[in-house]
């Protein structure tokens, strides 16, 4: 339908911006459209005569535009619902001029549906009306489409830049009430650079996403960086709240291509991002926009195929309480759909849900991971809910671990200026053992875990081992190892048929200042279920800079060079921190250990004891 037409035809429903008060009752609860697509030329006039909107009641959900709606010289006569606080709002809110209601996405539609939050006037931005009659809700369908359905007048800034997009986005142009022409720039909304902070919780992140996975990224700077950490991934699929500019690079180069999932096409309920974004979401049927009511509905989430929901939080506490709304009493942003799809991916089939954040304040002068949540802090997602939690210094997976156990991952991944102070806290609350210990150098400061010392094995059955140097977190996998040789291997790894493993002598095996001791554990399984299932260590004596060695692997992993491995590289390690050898001593039964150190390059010397060998050899002194 050509401009000249549709609007010479309905000249009688055009009004003018400025006279929007006139088609307003006093007292009416008026909704905003969201996000991208507020229809600016109609929300400034609420900002700029505000005496003109007698006990008018405002709903937002993510107003992103400047429009000043508070100004002490000039108070308005009415008052505000945020669904979910932005930066316009939140001063307000915090300040008691304007309301907040929590609540997730998902229970927004049914709060309009049944007239709890009824919307007398909605605000919203479509595109022109097509040669049919339908106008698209474009980047922003949301709740918006709630909102139109449900409203009992609805007024509508008709705008040519508004993409028409594919899926659920159509209202009939008939159903308006009044519109205002106007051909402007959409909001537009670009994530800063992301700094090294981000990029490390990306890179964690993407590690223990799957191929095939469906991807849910929520608002923020750390969720979007991750993306740029998928591109060796495939056959990805977005079921997601929000896209941004950076899904685009991944469509085009074939990673995001939804084989795997059971949608053939991008789910999604909104855009932020720049023009870029919105003409290439423009008349796209790869990317099907639906409103809230679909998108965030649990069931539907749980559907997908290895559904990975990434979501930021402002804290999280030390047993796995998860704030992401709140800075103590301060609102800060809403509850969005982070619980939503918590939920929704841990019942999806190897989903995995995932929250992130820096482990400080942007000032580096508060931890992020406490030991309790301030007073008044939301708990956004409850601790029971709680599966992934990820700062830059690691993962940690809490869900179905006890709270010691979920105590000392998160204090594992906390920042180490942070961790003591964490510890002693939570020995005070008695989350842990008295004795519990970290990680310390010979100055008693907490040592940073050198995540460069990890990498993978393929055994010679195909089986794939994950090495990485020891931690705290794992004591009881290290008890079970133990537990489950044989006698004559305990034997052969203490010199005695020892049959017990206490908390008191395990975790000094496992706490390790990675200079003077280290040691490396070979793990199958991913965090939800692994087993430890080798470990080698060395000692070093200073006065002799030579290291003492140890290896023990379980019975089933037995045969497949584990052993020559971890020596090779733990030679390596002890190389690179200028130790000049190694020494040890070994059963004269042991002959898989025996032939290990008789078949190493190096000139390796034994000496005879009663029933056992000594051994040493330099690492300068090859065959």
């Amino acid at each position: 339908m050509h401009i000249r037409d549709w609007l010479q035809q309905n000249k009688d429903r055009e009004i003018k911006a400025e006279n929007l008060h006139r088609f307003i009752k006093p007292g009416s609860r008026i909704y905003i459209g969201s996000g991208c697509s507020e229809p600016v030329r109609l929300t400034e006039q609420l900002a700029k005569n505000k005496n003109k909107f007698n006990d008018c009641e405002i709903v937002h959900f993510l107003t992103l535009s400047g429009n000043k709606f508070f100004d002490d010289l000039e108070p308005s006569l009415y008052r505000h619902q945020a669904l979910f606080v932005g930066s316009s709002i939140r001063q307000a809110v915090n300040e008691g001029k304007a309301d907040y209601i929590p609540i997730s996405l998902s229970g927004i539609p049914q709060l309009i549906k049944s007239g709890q939050l009824r919307i007398d006037v909605a605000l919203l931005q479509v595109s022109p009306p097509d040669k049919f009659g339908f106008c698209s809700l474009g980047i922003n369908v949301d709740i918006n489409r709630t909102v139109f359905e449900n409203s009992k007048k609805i007024i509508c800034q008709i705008n040519p830049k508004m993409p028409r997009t594919s899926g659920d986005s159509f209202v009939r142009f008939d159903d308006i009430d009044h519109f205002v022409y106007d051909d402007t720039d959409l909001l537009e909304f670009k994530y800063p650079e992301s700094d090294e902070v981000a990029k490390r919780i990306g890179q964690h992140c993407a590690r223990i996403i799957e191929n095939g996975s469906t991807l849910q990224f929520g608002i923020g700077s750390i969720p979007n960086a991750v993306l740029m950490y998928l591109t060796d991934k495939k056959d990805l699929a977005v079921y997601s709240e929000v896209i941004s500019d950076s899904i685009m690079e991944l469509i085009e180069c074939g990673v995001v291509n939804c084989r795997k999932n059971r949608h053939p096409h991008i789910l999604t309920s909104f855009a932020m991002g720049t023009r870029q974004l919105y003409d290439y979401v423009h008349e796209n049927p790869f990317i099907e926009f639906r409103s809230t009511e679909t998108i965030n509905n649990i069931l539907h989430i749980a559907q997908n195929t290895k559904q990975v929901s990434i979501n930021a939080a402002l804290s999280v506490s030390i047993t796995g309480q998860v704030n992401s709304d709140s800075i103590g009493s301060e609102i800060f942003s809403g509850v969005g759909g982070q619980l939503d799809f918590a939920i929704g991916a841990a019942l999806s089939t190897r989903g995995k849900p995932i929250i992130c954040l820096p482990s400080v304040t942007a000032d580096g002068n508060k931890s992020r991971i406490v030991a309790t949540l301030d007073p008044a802090a939301g708990v956004v997602v409850p601790r029971s809910e709680v599966h992934y939690v990820i700062t830059e210094w690691g993962v940690a997976f809490l869900h179905g671990r006890s709270i010691r156990s979920r105590v000392l991952q998160m204090i594992g991944i906390a920042h180490p200026d942070f961790r003591k102070q964490l510890l002693d806290k939570a020995k005070e609350l008695n989350f842990v053992y008295q004795d519990q210990m970290l990680p310390l150098n010979q100055n008693g400061v907490v040592v940073v875990y050198p995540e460069e010392y990890e990498w993978s094995y393929i055994a010679p059955n195909a089986e794939k081992i994950s090495f990485r140097p020891v931690k705290t977190t794992d004591e009881r996998m290290l008890q079970e190892l133990y537990y489950e040789l044989e006698e004559e291997d305990r034997r052969f790894r203490f010199f005695s048929p020892k049959n017990t493993f206490s908390h008191k002598e395990t975790q000094t095996a496992v706490n390790v200042d990675y200079e003077s001791i280290f040691a490396i554990v070979g793990l199958v399984g991913d965090e939800e279920k692994q087993k430890i299932v080798s470990i080698g260590s060395y000692y070093l004596h200073c006065s002799l800079n030579v290291a003492e060695i140890a290896f023990t692997v379980a019975k089933g992993f037995r045969n497949q060079g584990l052993t020559r491995h971890m020596l090779t590289r733990l030679i390596d390690i002890a190389k690179e921190k200028r130790i000049s050898g190694f020494m040890g001593e070994v059963l004269r039964m042991n002959d898989p250990m025996i032939h290990v150190l008789k078949t190493s390059p190096y000139v390796i010397k034994f000496e005879a004891e009663e029933d056992a060998f000594s051994f040493h050899f330099n690492f300068n002194e090859k065959r």
